[in-house]
């Protein structure tokens, strides 16, 4: 993995954070080749690479064949992690990038700091104490490409790689934290009376304690930096019931904000999760959450295009879970289009839609082993039943559930009203699906929507679904267990 850039850094403690030196200086980018399947290292768990750690980085004990360059603390200034063969860098403890400047960037003790992650670097954790927490006003730069993506994974997986161990993980999951980005964008539910979509409305993320990190603001084009070509693997950790960290977990974060090719994998908690803000994102590949793949909630505003969603047969949840609060601006109103949502297990369904949730899906393939939607009477506008324009919207989605489209606790014909209501929607064609979420002939023959109708942040596409065929290989070589031969 790769990580270009030189920037000088200061790591100053916080509380009882440790730092990690001053005026940490990056060395120059070297060229990473490719890296092996899945981006791990080759070399046994014991002992280290021949590599170095940058000037200013502390040496670690090594892990699964690479040397290790610590991080711990809150960073005050920007810090680069370069990329060097045969080193990967270990999150120690609740990493801080910034402190948190408030919704307008006058909060007293604020400070702004850029996280620059070059392509090909490796990041990992040992435990989920071990998470980054990127705070409002500042920014994480981890802008890989797709020979050089950035792994963001557990220790136990580059102990698992270095000794080909099969399965490269199978069910593993909750092995590290995981990656928090807080920004300064829209959201519903404030923590304090304040008006929401406002400076004034703020709240509190899940996840993280000791002390809380603070998400919202009104700046609808923030931006908290760069994510492209990052696969983060096996993460997850709860601090007690309700209140566990994701995959990656975005709150109030602005359009301003990149995120395109990235992966979250075997998350023990959600894949994504979208506490309000305004953030776009394109080529998701969600795999193997123990809960919801994608979670949306406190009025998130954004679009989302190629979407793919892949359950283990051990655990999951629902494939999307969409929630806010009802009666109240902004509403959690989004767009999705072309996904592919592949259920696995039994547990969850393919879309549960909760209180004051409304949103567009168009473009999409669901195939579910049990029913397609849960949907609450209070989803929507509040009110029990479909009514159009307040309630979630289908337009071309082909639907192939075995346990029919609604669950018995569902609201009473809202699913059914709903797909009537859209065009091109089909509950009654079964799948065709090539390798369990590329397009096959029944896909290619739904109409597509034209998404320009939506959102000038959607690009205009003539066919349904994430993959549209065998030649569209938009998540190869940079994403991980889609398929046997790319294991994670």
């Amino acid at each position: 993995m790769i990580f270009r850039r030189s920037v000088s850094v200061i790591a100053l403690c916080l509380a009882a954070a440790c730092s990690q030196g001053s005026n940490i200086a990056s060395p120059g980018s070297s060229s990473p080749g490719t890296p092996p399947s899945g981006g791990g290292s080759s070399g046994g768990s014991g002992g280290g690479s021949a590599a170095t750690c940058p000037a200013g980085f502390t040496e670690g004990a090594a892990v699964g064949g690479f040397t290790t360059c610590n991080l711990s603390g809150a960073y005050l200034a920007d810090l680069t992690l370069p990329f060097v063969a045969g080193v990967a860098y270990a999150v120690d403890g609740r990493v801080d990038v910034g402190v948190d400047v408030g919704a307008d960037g006058t909060t007293a003790g604020g400070t702004a700091a850029t996280l620059t992650i070059e392509p090909g670097v490796t990041v990992f954790g040992r435990s989920g104490a071990d998470y980054i927490v990127i705070n409002r006003g500042s920014q994480v730069d981890a802008d890989g490409n797709a020979a050089n993506p950035i792994v963001m994974t557990s220790a136990n997986d580059l102990i698992r790689r270095a000794a080909d161990a099969g399965d490269f993980g199978g069910d593993n999951i909750g092995e590290w934290g995981g990656l928090v980005i807080l920004g300064q964008a829209p959201i519903n539910r404030c923590r304090n009376a304040a008006t929401p979509a406002t400076v004034a409305c703020d709240n509190v993320i899940e996840g993280v304690s000791n002390p809380d990190a603070v998400y919202g603001g009104a700046d609808a084009a923030d931006s908290s930096g760069t994510l492209r070509y990052v696969s983060l693997r096996f993460s997850g950790f709860a601090i007690g019931a309700g209140n566990e960290l994701n995959g990656i977990t975005l709150g109030g974060v602005g359009s301003g904000t990149t995120i395109d090719y990235v992966q979250v994998h075997n998350s023990s908690d959600d894949g994504i999760e979208f506490f309000g803000g305004t953030v776009n994102a394109k080529h998701l590949v969600l795999t193997g959450a123990d809960d919801d793949s994608l979670d949306t909630d406190n009025g998130y505003n954004g679009n989302l295009q190629y979407v793919i969603v892949k359950q283990r047969a051990a655990g999951g949840d629902n494939m999307v879970e969409a929630s806010s609060v009802a009666g109240v601006t902004p509403a959690s109103d989004y767009n999705v289009s072309n996904f592919t949502f592949v259920g696995g297990n039994t547990i969850g369904n393919a879309l549960r839609l909760n209180t004051g949730t409304i949103s567009t899906y168009v473009n999409g393939v669901v195939t579910e082993v049990t029913e397609c939607f849960r949907w609450e009477a209070s989803a929507g506008n509040g009110v029990a039943g479909y009514q159009a324009g307040v309630d979630p919207a289908f337009n071309s989605v082909l639907f192939d559930c075995a346990g029919g489209i609604d669950t018995a606790n569902s609201d009473a014909g809202a699913a059914a009203a709903a797909l009537a209501a859209g065009t091109n929607n089909s509950t009654a064609t079964a799948s065709t699906l090539i390798n369990t979420f590329i397009n096959g002939a029944a896909e290619s023959a739904v109409t597509a929507f034209d998404v320009t109708s939506l959102s000038g942040d959607l690009e205009p596409v003539d066919y349904i679904g994430a993959v549209e065929n065998a030649t569209d290989t938009w998540w190869q070589g940079w994403s991980c267990g889609l398929e046997a031969s790319d294991p994670c």
